[in-house]
């Protein structure tokens, strides 16, 4: 894939862990528990084991199936549905195991009675109590005893699961390697212990050059433990293409432009509902342009109504779309990707935009800045800036030679940086530093 080897051929001669001539890498995402996250979007747990993908965590866990070590990803939940599966796009193994005994009761009591919406108030409570005692899984331990892998490799560091698996990781003997995902310090959940915790860490991969600071600063992680990545895209089906024929392929109306936002539709962060009110106020200025939504979440119907009463007819939910032909489609027979997010680490869709030709406006957070230069690739503006996030819209409107400017730069952001290339090369430096360092251990 790259020039560089993968691990399997530096040392043909080297065995793992149980014998094995390939290392295992055992991932766990960030939900304490399947159902807290993935059945808001519709997934079932025999969809996720399979066939569900498109996230940024897929892209990973491809480059480490196919070039580094096999993968299996451990899913704790409160009913597992089903033990084991291979899934078709990344390769790697999913098993599903039942989160401990005390979580569960927990869960049911927080989320199953009619009369739960009354304890929503306590919820930050108990999202602390939960992350820290829902992988103290008497079968997740005995999993991880069972696989002997030769490296855990966690989702974020922002919660009590990321402890309980440090935990987990020194007691086995294992190395554990973190990545960011968009927290933030003051968000954390445990944030004393993450004084202890973070900086254990084997290594960490930073979305961006503020998460780098934020570690070496806040926890003392030092930056020869720090690798950065970003979420790979493929630059040979997101390309740039001929808008015109890229709307009519989307149904789209041929003589309109289109601003759009692609994401989560979870209005507390994605801000998605300011988005609209500002697109309604600039809409009878500019009867050129209207606005795509893609995706879908649990506040789309809040915002449904909402846009159809701000400005009826020139806002269009287009659901979510998880073939990446389909989202280069709709990529390109767009202008300009709108993001007004509180918080992000390194959106996969800024890469997708940018491989499309498509500038990026965005809120400056997370690992976007690096990425997202204003008047090169796109603008910026502080998180909650409503006023310039307005204006970066009306010049949106009103540049098209602006706009084709910097979607070039952009195309060549996404080559040079964002590749699957670009990024397995990153990839592979953060692994083999510590099986090497593993390695040099044992001996």
């Amino acid at each position: 894939m790259v020039e560089t080897s993968s691990i399997d051929s530096q040392d043909s001669t080297r065995q793992y862990r149980n014998g094995r001539r390939r290392p295992l890498i055992v991932f766990f995402d960030y939900p304490d528990v399947f159902e807290d996250f993935y059945p808001h979007y519709g997934v079932s747990q025999q969809d996720f084991a399979t066939q569900w993908h498109n996230t940024a965590n897929h892209a990973w866990l491809k480059i480490i199936q196919n070039d580094i070590g096999d993968v299996t990803w451990l899913v704790t939940a409160i009913a597992p549905e089903l033990e084991e599966a291979t899934h078709s796009f990344t390769k790697c193994g999913t098993r599903f195991l039942k989160s401990s005994w005390l979580h569960r009761q927990l869960w049911r009591l927080f989320y199953l009675p009619s009369f739960s919406w009354r304890w929503r108030r306590f919820y930050r409570p108990y999202a602390v109590v939960a992350s820290y005692i829902a992988p103290l899984s008497w079968p997740l331990w005995r999993a991880l005893k069972r696989l002997k892998p030769d490296i855990l490799f966690v989702q974020d560091y922002c919660s009590g699961r990321f402890d309980i698996l440090m935990l987990y990781a020194r007691l086995l003997g294992i190395p554990i390697v973190t990545f960011h995902s968009g927290s933030t310090p003051d968000k954390y959940l445990g944030k004393i212990t993450k004084y202890f915790t973070i900086r254990r860490a084997d290594l960490i991969f930073p979305s961006g050059m503020k998460e780098v600071g934020n570690l070496r600063d806040k926890y003392k992680v030092p930056t020869s433990k720090q690798v950065i990545i970003r979420p790979p895209v493929d630059v040979r089906i997101y390309r740039p293409m001929n808008k015109s024929d890229a709307r009519a392929a989307c149904g789209l109306n041929t003589g309109k432009k289109y601003l759009i936002f692609i994401g989560r539709l979870d209005d507390s962060v994605k801000r998605l509902s300011t988005i609209i009110d500002l697109f309604g106020g600039l809409a009878g200025e500019h009867e050129l342009f209207d606005l795509l939504i893609v995706g879908s979440g649990n506040d789309e119907t809040a915002l449904r109504h909402q846009a159809s009463q701000t400005i009826p007819g020139r806002i269009h939910f287009r659901g979510w779309i998880g073939s990446d032909r389909e989202k280069a489609l709709i990529l390109n027979a767009s202008e300009c990707l709108l993001l007004a997010s509180w918080r992000e680490a390194s959106p996969a869709v800024i890469g997708e935009a940018f491989a499309c030709g498509v500038p990026v406006i965005s809120s400056a957070v997370g690992g976007i800045e690096d990425i997202v230069v204003p008047d090169k690739t796109g603008w910026l503006f502080q998180a909650g800036d409503d006023m310039a996030l307005r204006k970066r819209m009306a010049r949106a409107m009103v540049e098209p030679e602006k706009i084709s400017e910097m979607g070039r730069n952009a195309r060549l952001v996404a080559e040079e940086k964002l590749s699957i290339e670009a990024v397995t090369r990153s990839v592979h430096l953060g692994f083999l530093a510590v099986l090497n360092k593993t390695k040099s251990d044992a001996v």
